[in-house]
């Protein structure tokens, strides 16, 4: 028996099954989902990060701790922004989340539809 033979086939029926196409769908839109919560979420977390670094607070952590300090200070900025955007962070994710997803469907801020001639 050859590797082909071994394969089982679909029917017409299962191939053109409604169902089938749904399925895929709902799991395209769940991954396409999970993409945009996760860019809002990293967004947050850089938006967080940039106010972090403005705010002095790279000064302050280098006051305490000399060149050595300075030298991670940014890695320690960004960590901390990863961590407050993980807990919620200010609450942007979701806002960013509702214009990611308006875009990726063709829309404006506004939620208008985009047509192109």
């Amino acid at each position: 028996m050859s590797t082909f033979e071994s394969i089982p086939l679909m029917t017409q029926a299962q191939a053109l099954d409604p169902a089938r196409f749904a399925e895929n769908s709902a799991s395209a839109d769940s991954a396409k989902e999970a993409d945009l919560r996760a860019a809002a979420k990293d967004f947050e977390a850089a938006f967080i990060g940039q106010m972090l670094k403005f705010s002095g607070l790279g000064d302050a952590l280098v006051k305490g701790g000399g060149e050595d300090v300075a030298a991670f200070t940014d890695f320690y900025i960004e960590k901390f922004a990863e961590e407050l955007a993980e807990g919620g962070g200010f609450g942007l994710q979701d806002k960013f989340y509702q214009k990611l997803s308006l875009q990726s469907n063709g829309t404006d801020m506004n939620g208008t539809l985009n047509v192109k001639s």
